[in-house]
């Protein structure tokens, strides 16, 4: 679905956008690995859209230890933390992670 002003709105608020900004180049990293991930296991002719990547970014998200010792340290305890977070960490480097690669 991506990211929405609504839930931007809640990671502010949440710390979690300045979790991503302290940590950008390993956000940065993850994000890359997963789109490399989609691309080599998608057909070669398919597009490849956010929601995919965040489907792979999302399990790396949840088992992080610094997300989760975040997310423990400031009582967000809901799971759709990981979820929006990735929509978040897609829509803050999509166009360096479509770069690297052609075929998006």
């Amino acid at each position: 679905m991506g990211l929405t002003l609504f839930w931007e709105q809640k990671l502010t608020s949440a710390g979690l956008v300045r979790l991503f900004e302290q940590n950008r180049a390993v956000w940065l990293a993850v994000a890359q690995d997963a789109i490399e991930f989609v691309r080599s296991s998608f057909p070669h002719d398919a597009m490849i859209r956010r929601d995919d990547v965040a489907k792979i970014l999302v399990p790396v998200i949840e088992v992080d230890k610094g997300f989760k010792k975040y997310l423990d340290a400031n009582k967000l305890t809901q799971k759709y933390w990981a979820t929006h977070f990735a929509d978040l960490v897609i829509d803050r480097t999509w166009n360096e992670i479509v770069n690297q690669g052609t075929r998006v």
